[in-house]
Formats: structure tokens, C-alpha cells, sequence
């Protein structure tokens, strides 16, 4: 795994005024060690870098986490945490408190009582902000992959179908394409359902009229994308072309808002302005976009009132979307990768899409 990644948790450990930093999490346990498996806890020092698991992942952790020392923890992996800490010399280590568990904490109290736990919040999320090349590249074969199956869903797609027959169909298309399982739960939402935005796939049947938004994402390399196309079945009603315009522009809006130094809170900005003036507001979300990576919901969080600041390397989603009781929602997603001039949308699908 990228030296620089430790790297950068050993300016965090100076910044901190700390000893070590202690990590776990599937997803922060293989973005800095490089390690697959279900089950591990890093401890990183200024010179050390540690991995712990259990016997399961014996050899496969000496395969992916190259240059790390491997300990085997049994059933009680306290003591063996123990073990790793005390020749060290270690006495404050910091933790993701949102990732450490109330109980794991008292017991890493009890066990080790000669050390002080610091609480952190974010900071392994922060640093996987911004995506290197490998990543950026594997998310984009992800997104490749969820685009050519929708593709092929359109073929599929008709007057009759049910919303949950869509939702199997797209994500046996996404496996056939390679990829690894879906990103998150597929939402098909048609017709009324569609005003809900994380609505689940009924046994609702297609009908002449829907508005149909699908939501949904591939996995490669453990890397996740995330899409959203909402599809015009024949003709709109006026209230429902509406709707579609205002979301289209919106999207348009924001997009060409990007670029390093603008922050979250102005480019969620661009989107609002334009459901404002439409006398339309009330009936969207609180945030436009969020991070993607080994997560679906990673940083930056593209939302109201975050001031934090675009830079180049980032990569995240700008979805906005109206959601009105009685007539329908929309919601159009691209993923885009931020960089030194602006932006690159990753998303290849035309925004506008009817049957």
C-alpha cells in the first residue's frame, strides 16, 4: 500500500501530540495496510505499522499488507492489542471514536490501563478525501461497469414491469459486467413512488407516464459508484416536466461550479439557487452530492453550510433532486473527479432519457 498514506497518519500522530493511532474499520483497515480481509486493527506509529487479525487471515494479510508487522490475535483480541502496545513504549493513542465501539473502548481501558485513549472524530475519512490514480481509475471502471448495464436495462424496461423485476435485472447486468456486488441497495421508484428519494422496489408495474428513478452503483476493487437516471416513460404531465427541467438545470448549474477552492456549501449553492427561483425549495434534500470511494458515503460531504474547501483529486457525486407528493420525484446524479482547472465528469449516460 501507498507509503504516503502512512505517511500521512504519522502528521496526524505528530499533530496530535500523540504516540499512536489506532484504526479499524473494514474500509480505513484496507485503504492504509492494503488488507481484505473482515477482520483487523491497525496500530501505526512514527516507525511502526501493525497489523492484527485472526487466524483466518493468516496468510492472506503477509500477501496484501507488505511491510507491515502481522500478529494473530485468538479469541480475545484485547490481549494481543496489548502485546502490540506495550513494548512501544506507547502511553496516548488516538482512535476513531464513531469506529470504536463504546465496549471495545472500556476493555482497551481495562486492559491497558497505563495508556491514555484519545478520542478522534473523521480523521481516517478525511484523508481518503482525495483519490490517488489507482483509485480514481477503479471507481471509473465501476461507474463504466453500472452504465453499460443500464444500458441494457433499457431494453428491458416497459409498460407492465415491475419496479423490483428492474432492480434484480440491473444488478445481474452489473455482475455480468464483473462487477463484485451491487454499491449500495438499488432503488427503482415509479409513478408516486418516486417522490420518495430512497423509496424501495415494489411489485409496482411500469406505467405510460411514470417517472422512474433508479439509483444504483457497481463495485470494483472494493471501489464503488454511484449513478442516478430518472427515465420519462411517454409523455409528462406539465407539473412533471417541470419538475425534470428545473433538476436538469440544477445539475447543469452545479457542475460548472466546480473547481479547486470553491467549498461544498457554495456548489450546493449553484443547485438551490435554481429550485428557489422556481418557487420549488421546499421539495428538495438537505445536500447536493457526498464523496464515493471504498464507501458510498464518503468526503467531501456536498451539503448546506459545510465550508469545506474543493481540491483537486477529490471525487464525488452531485445529485440534486425534487421529490413532490401526488406527481413524482427526479433526481439526476453524475460522479465527477475534481481537477487544477474544474472538473471532469465521470458520468458517460445522457441525463435526459426516455422510452
Amino acid at each position: 500500500m501507498s507509503r504516503s498514506r502512512l505517511e500521512n497518519i504519522r502528521e496526524v500522530i505528530r499533530q496530535r501530540n500523540v504516540d499512536a493511532l489506532f484504526i479499524q474499520g473494514a474500509n480505513n483497515v484496507r485503504y492504509f495496510s492494503g488488507f481484505t480481509g473482515s477482520n483487523g486493527y491497525l496500530l501505526i506509529t512514527t516507525t511502526t505499522a501493525v497489523l492484527i487479525t485472526d487466524q483466518r487471515y493468516t496468510e492472506q494479510a503477509k500477501q496484501e499488507a507488505t511491510g507491515w508487522t502481522i500478529l494473530i490475535h485468538g479469541l480475545d483480541p484485547f490481549t494481543t492489542i496489548m502485546m502490540a502496545i506495550k513494548p512501544l513504549g506507547i502511553t496516548r493513542i488516538a482512535y476513531e471514536s464513531k469506529e470504536t465501539t463504546d465496549y471495545q473502548i472500556t476493555e482497551l481501558r481495562q486492559e491497558i490501563p497505563f495508556v491514555e485513549w484519545v478520542p478522534c472524530v473523521d480523521v481516517c475519512i478525511q484523508l481518503r478525501a482525495v483519490k490517488d490514480a489507482d483509485e480514481a481509475t477503479w471507481i471509473q471502471k465501476a461507474l463504466q461497469m453500472a452504465e453499460a448495464a443500464l444500458g441494457d436495462l433499457c431494453e428491458v424496461i416497459r409498460p407492465g414491469v415491475s419496479e423490483r423485476e428492474i432492480a434484480v435485472e440491473l444488478e445481474m447486468m452489473m455482475r455480468k459486467r464483473g462487477s463484485e456486488g451491487p454499491a449500495f441497495d438499488t432503488i427503482v421508484a415509479s409513478g408516486p413512488n418516486s417522490a420518495h428519494p430512497h423509496a424501495k422496489p415494489t411489485e409496482r408495474a411500469i406505467q405510460h407516464g411514470d417517472l422512474i428513478v433508479i439509483d444504483f452503483g457497481a463495485t470494483y476493487k472494493g471501489y464503488r459508484s454511484d449513478v442516478t437516471r430518472t427515465i420519462i416513460v411517454g409523455e409528462l404531465e406539465s407539473e412533471q416536466q417541470q419538475l425534470f427541467d428545473c433538476v436538469h438545470l440544477a445539475l447543469e448549474q452545479a457542475v460548472a461550479g466546480i473547481k479547486p477552492g470553491a467549498n461544498c456549501h457554495e456548489l450546493d449553492k449553484l443547485a438551490r439557487d435554481v429550485f428557489i427561483q422556481a418557487d420549488l425549495e421546499a421539495y428538495s434534500l438537505r445536500g447536493l452530492g457526498h464523496g464515493v470511494g471504498l464507501d458510498i458515503h464518503e468526503y467531501p460531504r456536498v451539503v448546506m453550510n459545510n465550508q469545506t474547501m474543493i481540491e483537486p483529486g477529490m471525487l464525488f457525486t452531485v445529485e440534486p433532486g425534487l421529490y413532490v407528493p401526488d406527481i413524482g420525484g427526479v433526481r439526476i446524479e453524475d460522479m465527477v473527479l475534481v481537477t487544477e482547472e474544474g472538473c471532469q465528469v465521470l458520468t458517460r449516460t445522457p441525463r435526459v432519457m426516455r422510452l
